[in-house]
């Protein structure tokens, strides 16, 4: 999926972020690694529309990796309630899930990636 405009201006207007409107990869330049539960509460709190599901799950997965590489770590808690989100809406991360899953790679990938290659193989 690519996202609008407005839904990257729509939510870093919500979460705060310090979005300029020129970024490429938005939610990896914008990813705040000590904002995870942040993130992962405002998914689990907001009647959101496919989209901006799509771009909630963009930043808190570009964060949760920026906190793996950060406390050097394979996994911690709030995987399994992002894991939870991604298996319920399957259809609406496909392109997040084939992204951070990097198929085509076995040795450049991000820390995240075993964990979601898991999640693929078994949703």
């Amino acid at each position: 999926m690519i996202l609008r405009k407005e839904i990257i201006e729509q939510l870093s207007k919500k979460l705060s972020l310090p979005y300029m409107g020129f970024e490429q990869d938005w939610d990896v330049e914008l990813a705040d690694k000590d904002r995870v539960d942040e993130f992962i509460s405002y998914y689990n709190e907001n009647d959101l529309s496919a989209e901006m599901k799509y771009a909630t799950m963009s930043i808190i997965l570009a964060s949760y990796d920026d906190f793996l590489n950060d406390k050097e770590i394979d996994i911690d808690y709030r995987w399994y309630e992002i894991e939870k989100i991604l298996k319920s809406e399957n259809g609406v991360f496909r392109d997040l899930i084939e992204y951070w899953a990097v198929d085509s790679e076995i040795e450049n990938i991000f820390r995240i990636t075993p964990l979601i290659r898991e999640t693929k193989a078994t949703n």
